[in-house]
């Protein structure tokens, strides 16, 4: 009962931060920080979920793509917005290069289980889209503004 109390509060805690992902002023720094590792957090689990029914070790390619993906969104992302770069081509961009990295990571020997049945670009790409849009999924309910477009008015 414990262990599932821990899973629920661990899967809620992204709900109750608030922070825009684009615009970041020192206010929200902190809840951009909660936001941001919970969105890695669930991208990562959801990709090592979907490799696991390919063949992978699981535990393995969670930590692994990680720390990859963190350093896609330190090193790429957020310099690349800075510079006022268009958020949908940059998570187009995103895919690629987390598909590239799925690509990279399976084909390690130690992170392959013994029912390893290899893994093709297009289903790499696929498994980082479906990462990538849950990631930015938590992003826009930790924003509070889903589905609320600001031009829309009352």
């Amino acid at each position: 009962m414990k262990r599932l109390a821990i899973i629920t509060i661990c899967c809620l805690a992204p709900l109750v931060a608030f922070a825009n992902p684009v615009s970041i002023d020192g206010t929200s720094f902190l809840a951009f920080g909660i936001v941001a590792f919970w969105a890695l957090v669930v991208e990562t689990g959801i990709v090592a979920l979907l490799l696991a029914f390919r063949g992978v070790q699981p535990l393995r390619i969670f930590v692994g793509y990680f720390f990859l993906n963190l350093a896609v969104f330190l090193f790429l992302f957020v310099p690349l917005l800075a510079r006022d770069w268009p958020v949908p081509l940059l998570e187009i961009m995103v895919v690629c290069i987390d598909g590239l990295a799925i690509k990279f990571l399976v084909s390690f020997e130690p992170l392959q289980s013994e029912r390893f049945g290899g893994l093709s670009w297009l289903n790499a790409l696929l498994v980082s889209l479906v990462g990538n849009a849950a990631s930015y999924f938590v992003g826009a309910i930790a924003s509070h503004k889903p589905w609320v477009d600001q031009s829309m008015g009352d």
